[in-house]
C-alpha cells in the first residue's frame, strides 16, 4: 500500500482528490489538510510515501523536502505558469502535475514517484531539454547576475534537486 497525505487551501480540491484517491486500492489516504503545519505532522505520524500538494509556496515546499527527503512532493499547478512549474521542480517536486489532471494520470504519477520517476508536464519536459536554462531564467527573474557556478555544479545541484544520494551524483 501506498500512504498518500493531500495538502490544499481549497476544500472543493481536497475533497476531490481525497475522493479519487480513495477509488484506488493499491492508495491509502492517511490525511487531508489544509494547515501546512500539519503536513509535517502526518509524515512524522504515518510513513507518508507521497504528498499531493496544490500549489505551495516555494519555501514551503523547501521546507517540507529538507525535513523529510524520502517522502516525494507531487504539486498541482496553475497549467498556464510554467515559472511556477520550474519553482517546483527547483524546490524538490518530484511530479508537477496541472491542477486539471485526470483521476489516471494523477494515479499513474504517484505510482511513478514511488518507483523513482520524475513526472513533469511535457511543455516543462521540452523546455528543459531544449537548452533554456531554467537556473538562468530564475536568475533573471530575480534580477540577479550570472550564476557563479560551473557547469558541473549546476550539474550535481540538479541531480541533488532530483533527490539524488551523494554516491549516486558521484557515480553519474
Amino acid at each position: 500500500m501506498v500512504a498518500i497525505a493531500i495538502f490544499s487551501a481549497d476544500p472543493v480540491l481536497r475533497r476531490s482528490l481525497e475522493q479519487l484517491l480513495r477509488e484506488d486500492p493499491a492508495l491509502t489516504v492517511v490525511g487531508v489538510t489544509d494547515d501546512p503545519s500539519a503536513v509535517l505532522r502526518l509524515i512524522d505520524q504515518d510513513h507518508v510515501d507521497a504528498v499531493l500538494v496544490d500549489a505551495p509556496p516555494r519555501e514551503q515546499l523547501d521546507d517540507w523536502r529538507i525535513r523529510h527527503n524520502q517522502t516525494a512532493f507531487m504539486v498541482l499547478v496553475d497549467g498556464a505558469h510554467e515559472a511556477n512549474s520550474l519553482e517546483a521542480l527547483y524546490a524538490g517536486a518530484r511530479a508537477i502535475l496541472p491542477r486539471s489532471a485526470e483521476r489516471n494520470q494523477i494515479i499513474l504519477a504517484i505510482k511513478g514517484v514511488i518507483n523513482g520517476l520524475a513526472v513533469l508536464p511535457r511543455e516543462l519536459l521540452a523546455t528543459l531539454i531544449n537548452g533554456a536554462s531554467p537556473v538562468d531564467e530564475l536568475l533573471d527573474r530575480n534580477d540577479a547576475g550570472p550564476a557563479p557556478l560551473t557547469p558541473r555544479e549546476l550539474e550535481v545541484l540538479a541531480a541533488m534537486a532530483d533527490g539524488a544520494s551523494n554516491k549516486a551524483i558521484a557515480r553519474r
